[in-house]
């Protein structure tokens, strides 16, 4: 048993005179920071972090704190702390602008505020922050080694956009059951193809179109009912000009052949 105990005090005594552990309770800064970039490179990002954070108010602003402040942000990323890690990037770009980091650490932030992005169905205000940085970025440094990475970052943040504003348009024809959500389906869609010409949704968004202007048409009163049974028509043949064979002919047919035999009552 006091073999066990013996150990047990041991292995404490160990970890109380770890180099982490005798890093915090020291007042040697420059010893700090010493340990602390020795575990960063150890990819002990947390350990590193709470040595950076004691010597973060005594080394404000140094230019000799520049590598120490950049390792201090990137620690926070690679913990997946996004939201701070945003922060400090901000800080470090803010502080040290002719560091010749500074272009990858404006980078670095919006990449943090793009791992902190919610679903493309909920609230995108965090989306358009990015892009504008993004934007702002790449009208600044447009030869930036980073150029690339950030204009590839923003292709996928505007299809982000794209697929919600489809997706809104959309669920405004899945909703259906009044004339009003078939009108408000129509106008959204019409929208949605305006705002995203070479959009990857276009086939779709045609489709539902004509889908709402049929159901439209099918629950008009009579004195409505066949200029828009016209209406659905032309949308019928606007996805047919798109795309001959469309993955939506079948179901496209049908509503067509509706359309005509509903139109026969308005030539007699």
């Amino acid at each position: 048993m006091r073999k066990y105990i013996g150990l047990s005090l041991l292995a404490i005594a160990v970890v109380g005179c770890s180099p982490l552990q005798k890093a915090l309770k020291s007042e040697d800064l420059e010893y700090k920071k010493e340990v602390a970039q020795n575990l960063y490179e150890q990819k002990k990002y947390r350990k590193a972090i709470r040595l950076y954070e004691q010597l973060e108010t005594p080394f404000r602003a140094q230019p000799t704190a520049e590598n120490m402040f950049f390792d201090f942000a990137e620690a926070t990323y690679q913990v997946k702390d996004y939201e701070l890690s945003s922060h400090r990037f901000k800080l470090f770009a803010s502080t040290y602008p002719r560091s010749e980091r500074h272009e990858e650490a404006l980078l670095k932030e919006v990449k943090s505020i793009v791992n902190t992005l919610l679903p493309y169905s909920l609230d995108q205000g965090n989306t358009y922050i990015a892009i504008d940085k993004l934007q702002a970025f790449i009208d600044q440094y447009p030869t930036s080694s980073f150029a690339i990475e950030a204009n590839n970052i923003m292709g996928d943040l505007n299809r982000r956009l794209e697929k919600k504003a489809f997706e809104n348009a959309k669920q405004l024809n899945t909703i259906g059951g009044w004339t009003r959500n078939y009108n408000a389906a129509i106008v959204a869609l019409d929208n949605f193809i305006y705002d995203y010409p070479g959009t990857s949704y276009k086939e779709e968004a045609l489709y539902y179109k004509l889908d709402s202007a049929y159901k439209l048409a099918m629950n008009s009163v009579y004195s409505k009912m066949e200029e828009r049974l016209i209406n659905a028509k032309t949308m019928y043949d606007a996805l047919i000009r798109f795309k001959e064979d469309t993955k939506y002919k079948q179901e496209a047919d049908l509503m067509l052949a509706d359309i005509n035999k509903e139109l026969q009552q308005f030539s007699k």
